[in-house]
């Protein structure tokens, strides 16, 4: 049986390997280095696990590997999560760990998602959930209308989907942002969308719901180098299992029982403002902007 007392989990990781800028050798190194053991890797809009499947067989023997549908073990047990982040059409990312469905695209209701997500048994995160990901091209924040919409979402899917601490919204970065906005003709409330998603999830639970906030990095790797900050946001947690199935339905039950432990840590500002601000900002000349 896999058990890992206190894993170090980090579960919005965009490594770029597809893109052939980092492979899956560099990814399990940065791992190892920063003392992970188990990774979701993520593509925007696109499944991965495909991919890191036909690494994986290339790099160790069959019969070490333990797989499934919802990711692999390694011989020396790190685990990667199969996983996937999709826009969808209200334009609020989402996360959906231990699987990844290719079948839906940006025009897919969220609550499709999350519905297809709770009943194949993944961990299920609202990311970045502040956050404006279609105006201002994440930017800015969401309006109180949208605010009001996400609340009761929440309330709706309590206790099977969580809320997401993001190492990239760093907050004096967007305070910095708000002046350039405002000229541009967009108003901007507040700047510490991770605050606000605490409070969130705090003011739920006061409630009655129950919508864990998880911290991970959302770490953009366009280069081996970006890869050394992968888990600078992560949380803790027992794990146990057989397969990759169960490992990720003990991270699931600890995580809404509360029995984990947020790692709230950012990235450097520079590691932010290169792995995804200037890509995304100047998206004409940056192929693969959002990963």
């Amino acid at each position: 049986m896999y058990e890992r007392i206190g894993a170090n989990i980090d579960v919005h990781v965009h490594p770029f390997v597809m893109e052939g800028w980092n492979t899956l050798e560099d990814t399990i190194s940065a791992m190892r280095n920063n003392r992970l053991q188990i990774v979701a890797l993520e593509s925007y809009n696109h499944s991965l696990f495909p991919y890191v499947l036909k690494e994986l067989e290339r790099l160790y023997p069959l019969h070490r590997l333990v797989r499934d549908s919802y990711g692999v073990v390694l011989p020396d047990g790190e685990v990667i999560l199969n996983a996937r982040e999709y826009n969808t059409r209200e334009d609020f990312h989402i996360l959906s760990v231990g699987c990844a469905f290719d079948d839906v695209g940006e025009e897919t209701p969220i609550e499709e998602i999350i519905e297809r997500g709770i009943e194949k048994g993944a961990l299920v995160i609202l990311d970045h959930p502040f956050v404006d990901n279609f105006t201002t091209k994440t930017a800015g924040h969401i309006s109180d209308e949208q605010e009001g919409w996400l609340t009761e979402l929440c309330r709706k899917y309590s206790g099977e989907v969580a809320l997401e601490w993001n190492g990239y919204s760093i907050p004096w970065l967007r305070l910095g942002l708000r002046l350039p906005l405002a000229l541009l003709g967009h108003r901007t409330r507040y700047h510490d969308v991770n605050r606000h998603a605490k409070e969130l999830s705090g003011r739920l639970a006061r409630e009655g719901y129950n919508v864990p906030l998880l911290a991970d990095t959302d770490l953009h790797a366009r280069n081996k180098g970006l890869l050394r900050e992968i888990g600078a946001a992560r949380f803790i947690t027992d794990v146990q299992g057989e397969s990759p199935a169960e490992i990720v339905s003990s991270i699931k039950r600890n995580i809404f029982e509360g029995n984990y432990l947020n790692i709230e840590r950012y990235p450097s500002s520079a590691h932010v403002l290169f792995g995804y601000c200037i890509p995304v900002l100047f998206s004409r000349y940056f192929p693969k902007p959002r990963a």
